[in-house]
């Protein structure tokens, strides 16, 4: 099903992005408007068909997990190239704020980015001329006075702690309950407005907690919210795979 899905769609969104550039250099402006559109919405039915094939496989127990060694702040500078126009779409700034001594974590690299852009596109999404931030850090597991994630089974000594903050719309603490379950946003008026399935926060969850972590938020309307990733910090030479199990 999933490449029956992605591999004619792929189609075309390669096919509007080549006639997109060749539209553009042949000065073809009327053209240009009506490509960019197709290729947009091509783009964006793709990441809704990913997110519901990851949560089909997630409920089916199918989702695999894949252990790397990687630089977090080298990740962080792939999701911040990819999310930059949408930060700049709503005239928003974008803060990283890393601990200097960043060392090798195990993790897996692929849903660690999926988790971080999902945090970073809904803080652009939900924030217009406001400020974004992403604090990196490892702490050890005992001192999490800035983490807003309470989970007794996260017990490495240490964590690597991912968070991202915004000065935008807010979440009502009745809509932080149901926020991490499948399809379902803030609200109808929210959906409206700004799309999506709902989806992401939910996905994010889980793959967080593939990773024998979590993530947690904490909200006020009208000032913006705290997403924070909490999973183990594992140095490349003392990998322990029952961490992640």
């Amino acid at each position: 099903m999933s490449h029956e899905l992605r591999t004619p769609l792929n189609a075309i969104i390669g096919y509007s992005e080549i006639l997109l550039e060749d539209a553009r250099d042949l000065g073809y402006e009327d053209f240009v408007h009506d490509l960019d559109n197709i290729h947009t919405a091509g783009r964006h039915l793709l990441t809704i068909i990913n997110d519901i094939l990851d949560l089909s496989k997630i409920e089916a127990g199918k989702m695999d997990i894949h252990l790397e060694s990687f630089k977090i702040m080298a990740l962080i500078e792939n999701v911040v190239a990819t999310i930059q126009p949408l930060i700049e779409q709503n005239s928003n700034t974008l803060e990283i704020i890393c601990d200097d001594n960043q060392e090798l974590i195990v993790a897996d690299p692929n849903k660690m980015r999926q988790v971080i852009l999902n945090l970073l596109s809904n803080a652009a999404k939900f924030t217009e001329n406001g400020n974004i931030s992403l604090k990196v850090k490892i702490i050890n597991n005992d001192d999490d006075e800035d983490c807003n994630i309470q989970n007794e089974q996260l017990t490495p000594k240490k964590m690597l702690i991912l968070s991202v903050a915004d000065t935008g719309i807010g979440i009502s603490e009745n809509q932080m309950n149901v926020l991490f379950q499948p399809f379902t946003q803030a609200d109808n008026s929210t959906t409206r407005k700004y799309g999506g399935t709902g989806l992401g926060l939910a996905i994010s969850r889980h793959f967080c907690k593939m990773m024998g972590g979590d993530i947690g938020v904490v909200s006020e309307v009208n000032k913006g919210s705290i997403f924070t990733i909490k999973v183990p910090f594992v140095k490349e030479q003392f990998i322990d795979e029952e961490l992640f199990d």
